[in-house]
């Protein structure tokens, strides 16, 4: 049996594989652009990213039957997406990522509702709108996978199985 990291995401795997992932917005950004062109990987908003991170994270996120998302975290990657890319390519890369925006879920993708949640109100006073529903979401419990550190810590200290990104990509010499 493995032990610590690498560990705690088998275990993770083995909890919520059907249930699935719920991926922050800048590892989902990571995710649809490594998937759309590898290439974009280390440019903007893409920066202290490698090819090799975006393989690490799809070897990861193929291992859960879906991605768990919410409306915000869509709305800050369609915006972290627009500023990266213009043209055709930002056209392109928005058809593909459209079927996971429209509707409540579609194959692979599960869009969780915030509606009528309570968001933990220390989140929000720290980490804002965005990763206060994230918080608010993932204590269904949900496994989060998230490379923002405030999150991360946030996320640990209200008992939610939660891993960081990073700590993978060191975990993997990646960084």
């Amino acid at each position: 049996m493995s032990t610590g990291l690498e560990g705690q995401l088998e275990s993770y795997i083995r909890k919520y594989r059907n249930s699935g992932v719920l991926l922050d917005a800048n590892v989902l950004l990571l995710l649809w652009a490594f998937e759309f062109d590898s290439k974009l990987i280390g440019r903007k908003k893409l920066e202290k990213y490698t090819a090799d991170d975006g393989q690490l994270l799809v070897n990861c996120v193929s291992q859960f039957k879906r991605i768990l998302t919410t409306s915000s975290i869509l709305a800050e990657v369609s915006h972290l997406a627009g500023l990266m890319l213009s043209g055709q390519q930002r056209e392109q890369l928005f058809e593909r990522m459209y079927s996971f925006f429209n509707g409540p879920s579609t194959e692979g993708v599960e869009h969780c509702s915030i509606h009528g949640a309570v968001l933990p109100a220390q989140a929000f006073v720290h980490l804002g709108y965005t990763d206060a529903s994230i918080i608010a979401v993932a204590q269904a419990p949900h496994f989060l996978l998230t490379d923002d550190l405030d999150l991360f810590l946030n996320a640990q200290q209200s008992g939610i199985p939660t891993i960081n990104f990073t700590h993978m990509r060191e975990a993997a010499n990646l960084v």
